[in-house]
């Protein structure tokens, strides 16, 4: 396909309402965001439990980033996992009754 027919094909997805870009969010993650300088009702947010401005939340990981900085490292067998993602594991195990609990650290 020729750069002209991409341009062409790009042009009628915009003209039918189905291009798609990246809107940028303007407030702070929550049930309400501010796009383009309007409210909009979020229901694409993968904050399920709507802990992501929690001020205890927030107070948390201010402190873990302090402590143990902000990169997410590499994958757990080959780098190991931090003490944080470790005791989080032991007090999941206890809580639920279980032996062992194991955290993934993506959602992907």
């Amino acid at each position: 396909m020729t750069e002209q027919a991409w341009q062409y094909e790009l042009e009628d997805l915009a003209q039918r309402g189905l291009y798609r870009s990246r809107r940028i969010i303007e407030s702070p993650q929550g049930i309400h965001l501010q796009i383009d300088g309007k409210s909009v009702v979020n229901f694409c947010s993968n904050d399920y439990l709507g802990l992501a401005n929690h001020p205890d939340v927030v107070k948390a990981f201010k402190a873990a980033a302090d402590t143990y900085g902000v990169g997410s490292g590499s994958a757990h067998l080959i780098c190991g996992h931090s003490l944080a993602h470790h005791a989080l594991e032991e007090e999941l195990a206890a809580f639920t009754g279980r032996e062992r609990a194991l955290l993934f650290s993506t959602g992907y």
